[in-house]
C-alpha cells in the first residue's frame, strides 16, 4: 500500500536522523525537485550533495517543530534547532508528494 503524504514525511524524517543520505534519498522521485535560495536541485543525484553537506553537520542535531500541517499531498513544516554545528534560528519545509514519495521540495531559513 502507498505511503500517504504525513507518513512519507515522517519516514522522511526518521531518514534525516540516521544521518546516511542513502537512506534520505530513498524518500525522493528519482526526477524531484528541490528547492533553496542558493540552488534549485534536479533529480536524486543533485539532491543527495546537498544532504551529503548538510548531514556531515547534524550529529546531535535537536529539531522543534514550531507548526506542521499536512493537506493532501502537501506537508508543510517550521522549526528551529541547533547543535555544535548549526543553529538554525527560523526555517520552512514544503513537500509535495506524489505516490508515496517526494517530487518537490522546498527549504528557507535563517541559519548561523
Amino acid at each position: 500500500m502507498m505511503k500517504n503524504a504525513q507518513e512519507v514525511f515522517e519516514k522522511h524524517i526518521s531518514a534525516v536522523y540516521t544521518l546516511d543520505p542513502e537512506n534520505v534519498m530513498k524518500d525522493y522521485h528519482e526526477d524531484a525537485i528541490f528547492i533553496t535560495p542558493e540552488k534549485t536541485y534536479l533529480g536524486v543525484s543533485q539532491i543527495r550533495e546537498f544532504y551529503e553537506d548538510l548531514l556531515s553537520k547534524m550529529d546531535g542535531f535537536k529539531i522543534e517543530t514550531i507548526k506542521q500541517e499536512t493537506h493532501n499531498n502537501i506537508v508543510y513544516l517550521v522549526w528551529q534547532g541547533k547543535n555544535e554545528h548549526l543553529n538554525v534560528e527560523f526555517c520552512t519545509d514544503t513537500y509535495y508528494v506524489v505516490d508515496g514519495k517526494i517530487k518537490c521540495h522546498t527549504f528557507a531559513g535563517i541559519i548561523n
